[in-house]
């Protein structure tokens, strides 16, 4: 089912890339020479989404199950906005959703999932002139994990010390790009509740943990202020 779902969307990333070109470059007058224009975007909206594989790894804490052992390999689906307030920097927010394949030590009716959302910025290698422009982001914000099974559910919240990702952007327009993308990112779980529990416990000697994420990523930069008027008049 993970393996279903990630495959969809990002079978749903890349028509929705190539439907977005396809419909730029037929309102754009075409170019005698067949080259682009991949001059750099700046004052842009840009959005994000993603689409791969997720797993995490790592000790939560004393007397608490490895990630491991309650979580296999899964999906997850990455989403950002942000404003390139510059062609190499780009600032802005981001999200995620990953569904994991049950571990060896949970009960057999457990579903895994996680949730994030925080802040980052992108720094663009090759911003302008380019197809193939490289960057890097580093982010910060909140991990939510959830063991959901028959007998109820296990919540951990904590913070996400560092989101690291890198990626090599293919710009198909000079607002248009799909890219590879892998990274992993530190989290530290704080609080606990378990279906045996009353409220919210702290987790005992709380641990760092790895988060793995690789896929594919589209992005779209759209023109705000002066630049959306100029886009508007051509």
């Amino acid at each position: 089912m993970n393996k279903w779902i990630s495959a969809s969307t990002v079978a749903a990333v890349i028509t929705l890339v190539g439907g977005v070109a396809g419909a730029q470059q037929k309102d754009q007058p075409q170019e005698s020479s067949g080259s682009k224009d991949l001059a750099a975007t700046t004052h842009h909206l840009e959005l994000t989404v993603g689409t791969g594989y997720a797993q995490g790894f790592g000790n939560v804490g004393d007397g608490q199950l490895a990630l491991t052992d309650t979580a296999k390999a899964g999906g997850a689906i990455q989403v950002g906005v942000g404003y390139r307030i510059i062609p190499q920097l780009t600032l802005g927010v981001y999200g995620s959703g990953s569904m994991y394949g049950r571990g060896d030590q949970v009960d057999s009716s457990t579903n895994v999932y996680s949730a994030t959302t925080g802040v980052e910025a992108t720094y663009h290698i090759l911003p302008a002139a380019s197809e193939l422009d490289p960057w890097v982001s580093l982010g910060s914000g909140w991990r939510g994990y959830w063991e959901h099974a028959d007998q109820g559910t296990t919540s951990m919240h904590g913070w996400q010390i560092a989101k690291l990702q890198v990626g090599l952007d293919y710009r198909i327009d000079k607002q248009i790009a799909v890219a590879p993308v892998v990274g992993v990112d530190m989290t530290t779980f704080f609080t606990q509740s378990t279906p045996n529990s009353n409220g919210w416990d702290s987790i005992s000697s709380p641990k760092v943990n790895a988060f793995l994420f690789a896929g594919v990523q589209g992005r779209f930069d759209v023109p705000v202020g002066s630049d959306s008027s100029q886009v508007a008049s051509r």
